[in-house]
């Protein structure tokens, strides 16, 4: 395997604790129709490492991995937030404004989402493949860090979003509960085309097909993906 790209440095900064009973996604594995192209995107764009193997990329931040495979069947694109220090929204929108096109949020009429409920701030981007990717600084986490925006704190991914059919949304979302002993995320209530499972540093974004991926009007659609988590110190492999 090859690795590519610049090697990102330290930053000054009070990591996420670790709760042996959180959730956190170690490993996320996606596919993609041309790799190469986000290779390029979240080496040269982002400035992320990028190990390259035969048929996949593999892009690390500072504690979880995303992977993209090679597939000859469409255009797949999904939707993941990576979390970023609490202080460090407005300087990641900065950031990111000369590198991708940021999407503009209509809810609160700027490039900057502010989710009270979540004690979060998001921004909106899309990759290379069409990928929503989302940056999300949660208040709630003692990561606060004085310095300059880079890539060294894309810190970890911790959000993905799953797709069902509609007319299964319940029921797969309950064999997810009962099979990975999750619980439904404290600061979001589960609604009919929306729940969220986990917690801060983990969670599993749930819609039916055809809904739109906030903030885009992007209809979301059902992939194949694997995601490697871990929840109250088991290690689990989730197939989609």
């Amino acid at each position: 395997m090859r690795v590519a790209g610049n090697v990102t440095r330290r930053i000054k900064c009070r990591l996420i604790p670790i709760n042996l009973y959180s959730m956190q996604i170690k490993e996320l594995i996606l596919e993609a129709a041309d790799p190469a192209a986000l290779k390029r995107f979240y080496e040269e764009k982002l400035e992320l490492p990028v190990a390259v193997s035969k048929n996949s990329i593999t892009i690390s931040t500072a504690s979880s991995r995303l992977v993209f495979k090679k597939t000859n069947k469409g255009k797949p694109f999904y939707h993941f937030a990576f979390t970023i220090p609490a202080n460090s929204i407005e300087k990641a929108h900065a950031w990111l404004k000369d590198k991708v096109q940021l999407v503009m949020i209509g809810d609160y009429k700027s490039e900057i989402a502010d989710f009270v409920n979540w004690h979060a701030k998001s921004v909106y981007f899309f990759d290379a493949a069409g990928n929503i990717v989302e940056l999300i600084a949660r208040f709630d986490f003692g990561n606060a860090t004085d310095e300059p925006f880079s890539s060294s704190q894309f810190l970890s991914i911790s959000e993905v979003g799953l797709v069902f059919n509609s007319r299964e949304l319940d029921e797969k979302t309950n064999q997810l509960l009962a099979e990975y002993n999750l619980s439904y995320f404290d600061k979001q209530p589960p609604l009919p085309q929306f729940k969220a499972l986990g917690n801060d540093e983990g969670l599993f974004i749930i819609a039916p097909a055809g809904r739109s991926w906030y903030p885009t009007t992007v209809p979301c659609g059902i992939f194949p993906m694997e995601v490697k988590f871990e929840e109250k110190g088991k290690k689990w492999e989730l197939k989609v």
